[in-house]
């Protein structure tokens, strides 16, 4: 670090994934002098639950809160993009399909927060975006998009100073004399006057606490579509369709990893992950079951795409008991996990909600109902 520290400024933050590069990030903005411990070889790699080149962004949420949270983030977003000269956003329209009462719900939510929104009839759709074929109304955001995960990831190491360490697993978080110690696998201590844990489904284990509001890791099927037969390279918005599998997909930017295609999975938690599975970084083979249900998602509502997928991928979610991100302080560690499958998109707010944590201050939103022990003291 070039910058003088002030005493009680030194943070690690465990985990490089788009929550703790926020964290360092947000803190290092701050004047904190902070380090960075990822277990996998790079920031991004095949086993993180941020890699790949493209996450939806949208504000389209049946709840208030998250409908203000992803407003928040798409104004630091647009922050970083500036200062990184990173094109991060692209504003691509989402179109919402499915349960009607649902759909109402998001309406509603997004009506009381004042961003705008319409209703399309399905002969509207026809005309407006040809390769989704809707049997009902839909509800249109002009203002969601997709994110680049990847170039979210470059920009937040690029704009911030701090240290990353790849190839650094925690194995142990323990306070102790008004200081926090980070012991790794190989045995080398990092000290600290606070640590921010953001290690995906190990977090909780680190940390030794929140049994309650855990949920098994899982890792979701992904494919990647192209067009069919006689058309075009998709020109399609985000979709969700909403109902028990909550089906949803999103053009992939080019010159990202399968750039050009349009990346289609379930907002399901899935198979639970085995202990092998996630402690060896081995992600489970294709599930057939699963890409035989996103191809016939391909063929029922996407008549533009070619149903067989050009490839695919597994992700990992790291849940929480109800979908709720877990962003908390006890004693001198911030926590920072349970993304749940939907956290990407507010990155640079909890990066900003965890170094407020970490500094003492009241969070710019309220975090009651991500707190730790909300599953044992209601």
């Amino acid at each position: 670090m070039t910058h003088a520290v002030p005493a009680g400024r030194r943070c690690t933050v465990v985990g490089a994934g788009v929550f703790g590069l926020s964290a360092a990030w947000a803190l290092s903005r701050r004047g904190w002098e902070v380090e960075v411990l990822e277990a996998g070889p790079a920031v991004g790699h095949d086993w993180s639950g941020s890699k790949g080149g493209a996450r939806v962004f949208r504000l389209g949420y049946p709840e208030a809160h998250h409908v203000d949270m992803a407003r928040r983030a798409a104004d630091l977003w647009q922050g970083l993009a500036a200062a990184s000269g990173r094109h991060l956003l692209h504003r691509t329209g989402q179109a919402s399909l499915g349960d009607e009462a649902a759909l109402r719900a998001v309406a509603g939510a997004l009506a009381s927060a004042g961003v705008p929104a319409e209703w399309l009839s399905p002969d509207e759709v026809r005309q407006r975006f040809p390769q989704i074929a809707a049997r009902a109304a839909v509800l249109f955001e002009p203002s969601s998009g997709v994110l680049a995960a990847d170039e979210c990831l470059r920009a937040l190491c690029e704009t911030a100073d701090f240290e990353l360490r790849t190839r650094t697993r925690a194995s142990l978080v323990h306070e102790r004399g008004g200081a926090v110690t980070v012991t790794t696998e190989d045995g080398r201590r990092f000290d600290a006057d606070v640590a921010v844990v953001c290690a995906g489904p190990w977090t909780l284990g680190l940390v030794g606490g929140g049994h309650a509001v855990a949920a098994p890791p899982s890792a979701p099927q992904v494919a990647y579509f192209g067009p069919a037969p006689g058309h075009e390279e998709p020109a399609l918005p985000v979709f969700i369709e909403w109902g028990e599998d909550m089906v949803y997909g999103l053009p992939v930017p080019g010159g990202a990893p399968h750039g050009g295609t349009f990346k289609v999975s379930q907002h399901v938690p899935g198979v639970p992950l085995t202990p092998d599975q996630l402690e060896h970084g081995a992600p489970p083979p294709d599930d057939r079951a699963l890409l035989g249900a996103l191809s016939d998602a391909v063929r029922r509502l996407l008549p533009g795409l070619h149903p067989e997928p050009l490839a695919t991928e597994r992700c990992v979610y790291d849940n929480s008991a109800n979908g709720d991100f877990v962003l908390d302080r006890v004693g001198r560690v911030v926590i920072g996990c349970g993304s749940s499958g939907h956290g990407f998109k507010f990155g640079p707010l909890v990066g900003e909600l965890l170094a407020d944590l970490a500094e003492g201050v009241p969070p710019a939103v309220d975090l009651f109902r991500f707190r730790v022990r909300r599953g044992t003291d209601g």
